[in-house]
């Protein structure tokens, strides 16, 4: 005798949503970079966010050759940054060597979700 398999629309959106139920339980990294951009006429701008425990956010700012960049977080928990992937602790003002999109990290190494506050300056 034959087995023949029938995939019917209604068991493809099945499996669908039992895939995106799994994907949705594992502890994947927070990814996306989110441009920051100053109001007209400002140098500086602050971003107020949430990290969950181990997890991490990535920040983008344009900035001329020359120009100081300044960045500081504030935080209840063990929050640090890097720039460009290298560690700076929870701030360090730098001159930009070059015109370019800077990425800004912010890390969170507690195994619990922390709020934090994230300035950046141009000068």
């Amino acid at each position: 005798m034959r087995n023949i398999l029938r995939i019917t629309p209604k068991a493809i959106l099945a499996q669908a949503f039992v895939v995106a139920m799994l994907l949705g339980t594992l502890n994947l990294p927070v990814s996306a970079q989110t441009r920051i951009r100053f109001a007209r006429g400002a140098s500086s701008a602050t971003v107020n966010g949430s990290l969950p425990g181990g997890y991490s956010r990535s920040y983008v700012v344009g900035a001329r050759a020359g120009q100081m960049l300044t960045v500081r977080v504030r935080s209840a928990g063990n929050v640090w940054l890097d720039i460009g992937g290298n560690e700076v602790g929870t701030g360090i003002t730098i001159e930009c060597d070059s015109t370019d999109d800077y990425i800004i990290t912010v890390n969170n190494s507690n195994n619990y979700a922390v709020n934090y506050s994230l300035f950046v300056a141009i000068n």
